[in-house]
């Protein structure tokens, strides 16, 4: 049985495809960034735009569109600040799967299938948006089943209700990949990876002033600052992914048996055949201290 942390431990530098959705927080910025940057630890062969639906995005092929683009800006700035080479990057999905059977076509589905099948070794997809890429991908080339393991921030821990923004946006994506049987990392958001909390003095502090990219990631954090705001701190997500890559010593995890999501968004246990690897808890201060080692120039 392939179980990811236990891969993860062993040495080598990981093949990484990041599936994102750059535009719909300042988290994801982040977690790119550590990506392009980790190049002892994982090389990223591939990004692929996830779309969303949200305030700042108009339907969920506009979500996806402006994903595209942030990260065209955002990996401009991590080349600029640290000399590092522009992975590939593709767009995504425009519409939600219509059922957990049927794929969606795009750009990163298709490039998702070849960058997997150009390697024999396995590609972890780390996914922290919407997973209907990468279940379309599966659906579209299942050949690829045998050669990735899913590594993907999304839906709430196993003792909340499965809701959560990145499997609300495709419920059918979501069950499709439990459904599918590939080795299957969930980093949980509520209950789990909502740790993960870091102060506008901390990101200041480490990254103000340190590079463009420093700058540029620190004035997203502050642009969410509420009004009149005197404690104030932020979630930032979608490390957990990339972290989780880089030192597995981060997390910890327990094996669960593959569930369904139903209607109202209720775990059901059991439900397809097989089990998956639940992150339970994360080191919030070993995570943060990953990210600025990584970022700091």
């Amino acid at each position: 049985m392939f179980r990811i942390q236990e891969e993860l431990r062993k040495p080598g530098i990981k093949r990484v495809i990041l599936d994102t959705d750059t535009y719909n927080e300042i988290d994801d910025q982040f977690a790119l960034s550590l990506a392009m940057l980790a190049q002892d630890k994982l090389n990223l062969v591939a990004v692929t735009a996830a779309p969303f639906h949200n305030d700042k995005s108009d339907s969920f092929a506009d979500g996806m569109e402006r994903s595209y683009r942030e990260i065209g800006i955002c990996t401009k700035l991590v080349q600029e600040s640290h000399g590092v080479a522009i992975p590939p990057y593709y767009r995504g999905s425009v519409e939600r799967m219509p059922d957990e059977d049927t794929p969606v076509q795009s750009e990163a589905a298709e490039a998702i299938y070849r960058h997997v099948m150009e390697s024999d070794e396995i590609t972890y997809i780390a996914a922290i948006g919407a997973i209907t890429n990468v279940s379309s991908a599966i659906l579209l080339h299942p050949e690829i089943k045998d050669k990735i393991a899913v590594i993907w921030l999304g839906g709430g821990a196993r003792w909340f209700s499965a809701s959560e923004f990145n499997l609300n946006g495709d419920r059918n994506a979501a069950n499709a990949l439990y459904k599918s049987g590939v080795p299957l990392l969930q980093m949980p958001a509520p209950g789990m990876t909502s740790h993960l909390i870091v102060t506008i003095h901390e990101l200041e502090y480490f990254l103000r002033g340190n590079s463009p990219l420093g700058d540029y990631l620190c004035d997203n954090v502050a642009e969410c600052k509420p009004a009149n705001a005197v404690s104030w701190s932020r979630v930032i997500w979608d490390i957990s992914a990339i972290c989780a890559i880089i030192d597995p010593n981060c997390f910890r995890e327990t094996i669960q048996p593959r569930p369904r999501v139903d209607e109202h968004y209720n775990y059901r246990w059991g439900a397809y055949d097989g089990d998956f690897e639940h992150a339970e808890s994360m080191n919030r201060d070993h995570v943060f201290s990953i990210l600025f080692k990584r970022l700091m120039k």
